[in-house]
């Protein structure tokens, strides 16, 4: 007993220091930067390194993240999220939500609030990796040239909307102005300046370019089978969303 309290006590003690040197040696401070034509003529070039404008033209995308799958209907601003065995439709516009099941009946308000907001997070995070560059120009965001080591970055901060506003992140591009890298200094993530490539590039069928994988040493982020269409009946054949039309009285306010 006394040998398993003691691999115990090195086990905890080995994570506590691992924290702490991450902490120490990883953390970085935000950097600061110019707002002015030199930022937005930088964050333009990225918007055209992924052709933004067939973005706009794309009417649906669906993708994986992690054990969770979305279908974005991005014309009506409505999502489903499938996530740990829940089917959830949303109007991300009027917050409100419809569980699909019909075990749903059963469930208690509290519970589908519960299921229907955590299924909003899960859209807000990762629609996000799916496509931020496009975000850069949104209301509430904040652009800054940052000059690091002879090259130029762009520094975009999110001062509101989403779950989590007061968010930034620092862009490095190639040549061609597309993204390689960013740092991140957000809310969930304790370290400063934490580090994720962005490569593995597809084009969708609409036109716009795609990052499916950010490599980080700590934890990397792998995007599956992300689909393009115009409209949503090109990919789902029907639609998918009209529960959220044709059945009030089981609407969720989330």
């Amino acid at each position: 007993m006394l040998k398993k309290l003691k691999i115990l006590w090195v086990t905890l003690l080995a994570i506590f220091l691992t924290a702490f040197l991450l902490f120490e040696y990883m953390d970085e401070k935000l950097p600061d930067g110019v707002v002015g034509p030199e930022a937005d003529s930088l964050a333009n070039r990225m918007l055209i390194a992924i052709d933004n404008q067939a973005w706009r033209t794309t009417g649906v995308v669906s993708w994986g993240y992690e054990d969770r799958t979305f279908i974005w209907d991005r014309k009506r601003h409505l999502t489903r999220v499938n996530y740990e065995g829940n089917e959830v439709l949303l109007d991300i516009d009027s917050r409100l939500g419809y569980i699909l099941g019909n075990d749903a009946n059963e469930l208690s308000e509290e519970k589908k609030q519960e299921i229907c907001l955590w299924a909003w997070k899960y859209w807000c995070n990762d629609s996000f990796w799916l496509n931020p560059v496009s975000k850069i120009f949104d209301p509430g965001t904040e652009r800054k040239l940052v000059k690091r080591h002879g090259q130029e970055t762009l520094l975009v901060t999110y001062t509101s909307g989403g779950s989590t506003p007061g968010d930034s992140y620092l862009w490095t591009l190639d040549d061609n102005g597309r993204p390689k890298s960013w740092k991140l200094w957000v809310s969930i993530i304790p370290i400063g300046g934490m580090k994720f490539s962005w490569d593995n590039w597809q084009q969708l069928e609409t036109g716009v370019w795609i990052s499916t994988h950010h490599f980080n040493p700590v934890k990397s982020i792998q995007l599956h089978n992300p689909v393009g269409k115009s409209d949503l009946l090109l990919l789902t054949g029907k639609d998918i969303f009209e529960p959220l039309f044709s059945d009030s009285e089981a609407l969720i306010s989330y």
